[in-house]
């Protein structure tokens, strides 16, 4: 537990940087109100990675002719290690053009990250777990067009390769019947629909976020797999009296075909199904659906509790109430940036069957 109130105490201790000299001398300046620079020499922990650090930042902006309250685009950067000798470089643009008609978000993302894998399925036993170490490079891209006030369509381009460094000498990886292993590479292209109407971008008290897309992975687009995903992400937020807000989630996710084992849907995460380690249970589909209450406490302090219901299965049909598992937990919010109501976030979470994991991260969950 020592670990973890140290490394809290580094992550809630963020501080921002004016993004430009002249910002620094007219606080109530236009510019000011553009542009932010946040910068993070952070730590965190999850139960993934257990204490990890590193240097990143999120740099906020909006261009010269969008309105003062237009939704401002961001970058975001990392490079992080863990205690478990994992290596994580991670870039993250989300750029909005004309007015918030054109929509951009990226994610590049290196990996050297030593994980467990306890086989396919929702009865995946504790008893199957295998440490493996994968080498892998993830590049994701939405470009959309705004159609309707708040309704945004484009097109996905997705690419991951993976490459196994090391497995167990009596695991089932090693064997060569996992697909995925023990290299290989997915291409895939696909349609994405969003729907936005929050009513801010990093800590939403109303409106809706819907996200949906449809890929097909083919040999024709450069893939060894051959399998398509439907995924959809819907949202909800009520603003119930003062700053207290509620939020719905639902995720849920369907894979046809034949993808590698990396790429099936891994339940858990320090988002959705938090408690369970993220891989912990992984299948081809995939439901999950979690509510989450904040409030505030103090000053920049805020509080929440949460819980959630999900499962993974081999087949659609195959899903049973009865066998969903649950989570719950709470945490404390920290808003290190007001401008952009920015988060740092400790939240600890239990799942039955005897899981549970802390999460210190920068960000809300839902």
């Amino acid at each position: 537990m020592k670990p973890f109130i140290l490394y809290a105490l580094i992550a809630l201790i963020a501080f921002p940087h004016p993004a430009w000299g002249g910002a620094q001398d007219h606080p109530d300046s236009l510019q000011n109100r553009r542009n932010s620079l946040v910068a993070l020499p952070y730590a965190f922990y999850t139960p993934e990675t257990k204490v990890a650090f590193g240097a990143g930042s999120i740099y906020s902006f909006r261009s010269a002719d969008s309105a003062p309250d237009a939704r401002p685009s961001n970058v975001r950067a990392a490079v992080t290690y863990t205690v478990r000798n994992q290596i994580i470089l991670a870039l993250l643009p989300e750029l909005y053009f004309k007015n918030e008609r054109y929509y951009f978000t990226g994610y590049f993302g290196y990996y050297k990250y030593p994980d467990k894998f306890w086989g396919i399925g929702g009865d995946a036993p504790d008893s199957a777990e295998e440490d493996y170490e994968p080498v892998y490079f993830k590049l994701q891209s939405n470009l959309q067009k705004r159609v309707l006030s708040g309704l945004y369509v484009g097109i996905r381009y997705q690419y991951e390769y993976i490459r196994l460094r090391k497995t167990e000498e009596s695991g089932v990886l090693r064997g060569g019947t996992v697909p995925g292993a023990p290299s290989g590479s997915a291409s895939g292209l696909g349609i994405i629909l969003n729907h936005d109407t929050r009513d801010h971008l990093y800590r939403p008290s109303s409106g809706f976020y819907n996200q949906a897309f449809a890929l097909v992975f083919r040999k024709a687009l450069g893939s060894d797999y051959t399998f398509t995903v439907l995924s959809v992400d819907l949202r909800r937020y009520f603003s119930i009296f003062g700053s207290h807000v509620l939020a719905f989630q639902t995720y849920d996710s369907f894979i046809s075909g034949s993808p590698p084992f990396q790429m099936l849907n891994m339940f858990g995460s320090s988002y959705w199904m938090r408690g369970f380690y993220f891989g912990r249970y992984r299948d081809k589909h995939m439901i999950t659906c979690q509510a989450e209450y904040r409030l505030p406490v103090w000053w920049r302090f805020g509080a929440v509790g949460f819980a959630g219901l999900g499962d993974v299965s081999d087949r659609v049909e195959t899903f049973r109430m009865n066998h969903f598992k649950y989570c719950f937990g709470a945490g404390v919010r920290f808003m290190f940036d007001a401008q952009e109501k920015i988060n740092a976030r400790v939240d600890v979470g239990y799942g039955n069957g005897g899981n549970a994991g802390i999460y210190v991260l920068v960000l809300a969950a839902i």
